[in-house]
């Protein structure tokens, strides 16, 4: 309250109980001295709370907060789902020799003369010496399908070397749910953002009996929007994995009193691996 300013409080007396109680107040204003037209009740005071909560949340909070966490199931896992090792082969058989004397530039693949410049704007010319120089775009030219420079080129892994995953499921009745309406001042962005993905090959036209929700959330530039699937339908009925990963401060403390250094920009993280045909329905 300001300096200067009145409460008048309304106050109900029992006489069998001789107790006192609050039943509400009211902020006379600092200047004129005038009080509000209504009291304030306690009721009214924690429907306020409330739902001064609930805006808090819906703009700061978490869209799967911990109450909502659905667990895996766990139980036997069936033989066909276990993983197994099949590489064909060897992987490094056609990698490409680097010459110890880099040959100049040629464009070769998607390493073109426009990419080799964007990439030269993004790089201090004194961090390395110009031989280093041809060396990494004699790299880069050489490895050029290893490199995205948009969606249609991200591609995946291959799946001689990588079969496509399936999710190991109990027994279950597909699900249908109806989807979050999409807001109109995102409207055309998100078609934007589906359209990206059906040229790159992660969306796909399906005519499979589930359906999930999905929903759009801000990326961390506060700009940008990211899809997120709620796939806790299909969570509930997945076989859970009994392994757990490394623990951090392990894994951390293998790296005490080394010089370790480097950066590596992934493209995408998720769309690596392909889904097989009886998975990718559920999602």
């Amino acid at each position: 309250m300001s300096e200067g300013g009145e409460v008048a409080l309304k106050i109900d007396y029992n006489h069998k109980t001789k107790r006192a109680s609050i039943e509400g107040y009211a902020v006379a204003a600092s200047k004129g001295r005038k009080l509000l037209p209504q009291f304030i009740s306690q009721k009214d005071r924690k429907a306020r709370r409330k739902e001064k909560d609930e805006t808090t949340a819906a703009v700061y909070g978490k869209y799967k907060p911990v109450a909502l966490k659905v667990k895996p199931v766990y139980t036997e896992l069936p033989d066909k789902y276990r993983i197994r090792q099949e590489i064909k082969g060897d992987p490094l058989a056609d990698l490409p020799c680097l010459s110890p004397n880099p040959p100049e530039f040629v464009p070769i693949g998607r390493y073109i003369q426009e990419r080799k410049e964007a990439f030269n704007n993004v790089h201090s010319r004194t961090f390395l010496l110009p031989e280093e120089w041809k060396l990494v775009h004699h790299i880069m030219s050489e490895q050029n399908q290893a490199f995205a420079w948009n969606d249609t080129e991200r591609g995946s892994f291959r799946e001689d070397f990588f079969l496509p995953v399936i999710i190991p499921v109990v027994e279950h009745k597909p699900w249908v749910y109806k989807n979050i309406p999409i807001l109109p001042g995102i409207f055309e962005e998100v078609c934007g953002i589906i359209q990206k993905k059906i040229k790159a090959g992660v969306y796909e036209p399906s005519n499979a009996s589930y359906r999930s929700r999905w929903f759009t959330v801000l990326k961390k530039d506060g700009k940008s929007l990211r899809i997120v699937h709620s796939l806790e339908p299909l969570n509930a009925v997945t076989i859970a994995h009994s392994g757990l990963p490394p623990t951090t401060d392990d894994l951390a403390a293998k790296f005490a009193g080394r010089a370790c250094g480097g950066m590596f920009d992934l493209y995408v993280g998720y769309d690596e691996r392909l889904l097989s045909e009886e998975s990718s329905s559920t999602c």
